[in-house]
């Protein structure tokens, strides 16, 4: 079917194909943006059977539709046009993982571990707001050019607490036979754990290129997925650890009672296993301090709230738990509407911090030695708020959330507490202040 034009959309070019439809590249005429748009297969019928269809068709853009995420493409609109159905989305460029793996393109082993990390925190997030995703699989995964991603194709989306039997839905089987978990095979309810079987597969191909589970046919593949144990990753690459061949095992159990309970556990142990490739390189953080060490903690005391009730032992142990990043003049340590779980304290330097306004980068403010940045990110997962880049070449401690968390609760609970204190006293000042306005405009 030539397709020109989709509602307001006008098609430009064919980008890809799947069982459910065709996507393509398209121009928004009102808003003036490049965006996807994928028609959807619905094999239409008349009568309450065709409505029904329609009916669940816009059910799930209004599932999708509400996520908003830096790791999942963004739903913007749906509709329908002489019977062809389509979902308009994000336009993202970049490389899918499906062809990472199998043109084997290169990736370090670290730059795989925390494309897993990415996706299990999009679907994380997701997950928290009701919704499994349903078709996990390399082909779904955007590889952008920073090297983050964007879980694409919410469009089979159910909510969790939907009773999902395949077969019950006009006899299909919804999701991508490969990277199925037993419980979807078998038609039984789904939960979160499904997309983490699946996000477990992924993660075998990934660092392995083989798929784990292997036939001849549909059928073979389906039966090996539920009776089959897949083979070890270090017998296919000998480069694969121990450590973070136990996470991608545990995501791939038959038992959903044995998997992760959710994706951010499997994300905290592959953050524990790259922490320990970093720490294995930079051994211990202080010489990176050395003599130093009780002036920059004396900085932190002065300058910082949520430092100063900490005494000079546990900064000290913050330290140690944390790793030195060195950066060259111009590298970008965390772009702005990225997810981090990391704070940093510059020992040597300086960072430049910008925010986009207006499609253009603004220049907000320049940090030196002993400044902190990013501690939002120890407290929550909320994308950052503006962009860090070394100013010139320097050397900053970054303190990682999940480490401290795992390996000194009390500290890290500490540091939410002094952290969240100091975010209600602004929101509560920020609130006098609405209050105040609202006053002035009264009287006017």
């Amino acid at each position: 079917m030539d397709i020109k034009k989709l509602g307001r959309y006008e098609i430009l070019e064919e980008i890809g194909r799947g069982s459910m439809g065709v996507v393509y590249k398209g121009h928004d005429s009102i808003i003036d943006r490049i965006v996807a748009v994928k028609t959807v297969e619905m094999n239409m019928e008349g009568g309450a059977k065709g409505n029904a269809l329609s009916g669940s068709f816009y059910h799930e853009a209004r599932i999708a539709g509400k996520l908003s995420h830096p790791n999942i493409a963004t739903i913007y609109d749906a509709g329908e046009e002489n019977g062809v159905y389509f979902i308009v989305m994000e336009f993202v460029e970049g490389i899918t993982l499906d062809k990472v793996i199998k043109e084997n393109i290169h990736l370090p082993l670290s730059d795989k571990v925390r494309i897993i990390i990415l996706i299990a925190n999009g679907l994380h997030y997701a997950h928290q707001n009701g919704v499994i995703h349903r078709d996990i699989k390399p082909a779904n995964i955007m590889l952008l050019e920073d090297k983050q991603i964007k879980i694409m194709d919410f469009g089979i989306a159910r909510g969790i607490t939907k009773d999902l039997r395949i077969g019950a839905e006009a006899g299909r089987l919804f999701g991508s036979p490969a990277y199925m978990s037993p419980e979807q095979i078998k038609g039984e309810e789904l939960t979160r754990q499904s997309d983490i079987f699946s996000l477990g597969i992924v993660s075998y191909e990934l660092l392995s290129g083989k798929k784990p589970f292997q036939g001849n046919d549909v059928p073979s593949i389906l039966k090996a997925i539920i009776n089959s144990e897949p083979p070890h990753l270090a017998a296919i690459n000998e480069k694969i650890p121990l450590s973070l061949e136990k996470a991608v095992m545990k995501a791939l159990e038959k038992d959903t009672g044995k998997r992760f309970k959710n994706t951010m556990d499997m994300a905290d142990q592959l953050e524990i296993f790259l922490y320990n490739m970093e720490a294995n390189k930079n051994q211990d953080i202080a010489p990176s301090v050395s003599g130093n060490t009780k002036n920059l903690i004396h900085i932190l005391q002065k300058n910082y709230s949520f430092f100063s009730d900490f005494s000079f032992e546990e900064l000290r142990q913050i330290f140690k738990l944390s790793t030195r990043s060195v950066y060259k003049k111009g590298d970008v340590i965390f772009e702005e509407n990225t997810i981090g779980n990391r704070m940093y304290i510059i020992i040597s330097g300086t960072v430049a911090i910008t925010k986009t306004v207006g499609g253009e980068k603004a220049y907000v403010n320049s940090l030196k030695e002993g400044d902190c940045f990013g501690e939002m990110g120890i407290v929550d997962s909320s994308p950052r708020y503006a962009t860090a880049a070394a100013e010139s070449d320097c050397i900053v401690i970054a303190i990682n959330e999940v480490i401290l968390r795992y390996s000194a609760p009390e500290l890290c609970l500490k540091l939410y507490k002094n952290l969240t204190s100091i975010l209600s006293e602004k929101l509560r000042k920020a609130d006098m202040k609405v209050q105040s306005l609202k006053r002035e405009r009264a009287k006017t």
